[in-house]
């Protein structure tokens, strides 16, 4: 008889401390508010291009928020340069016409900036007229997400 106690009691317990383990609600769905990649751009007159980019989107409704982009110029004529800028930036989910995820960097001064987003979420620029950036022997060149910081959607 004690034998019968003890395992309804263990099944009691395992039964109770999965209840507590559950997620309270699980269609809850989270939003990266903060996209951080990274990584070394080719560069024509230096040895590369130090990249580090944050994205940034509205933790409510999921929205594109803003920006900011730091590149710094390796062993470049004169010493390393540094750039940065920041503004607003578009995303096209790969629904419709492309079959890519796209991200658009609309800067504040200069010109935009065009990345495409690969099966693993890296980051690869493309230039002025679409077509991918690739490094001398013709591999790809992609920015390396970092790190995120998700935060449950609002409804």
């Amino acid at each position: 008889m004690k034998a019968i106690s003890r395992n309804t009691l263990v099944a009691a317990g395992l039964l109770l401390l999965t209840a507590c383990a559950s997620d309270p609600n699980p269609d809850t769905n989270f939003i990266r508010v903060t996209e951080r990649f990274g990584g070394t751009l080719p560069c024509n007159d230096c040895q590369g291009i130090h990249t580090d980019l944050i994205l940034k989107r509205s933790a409510s409704t999921g929205a594109p928020a803003g920006f900011y982009l730091h590149e710094t110029r390796i062993d470049a004529p004169g010493g390393e340069r540094v750039n940065t800028s920041w503004g607003q930036w578009s995303h096209s989910d790969g629904k419709g016409s492309r079959q890519q995820d796209l991200y658009v960097l609309h800067p504040e001064v200069g010109e935009q900036r065009l990345y495409q987003s690969d099966a693993d979420g890296k980051l690869q620029p493309l230039d002025a007229r679409g077509n991918p950036v690739n490094n001398a022997e013709g591999d790809p060149v992609l920015l390396n997400r970092i790190a995120s910081e998700l935060a449950a959607a609002t409804p």
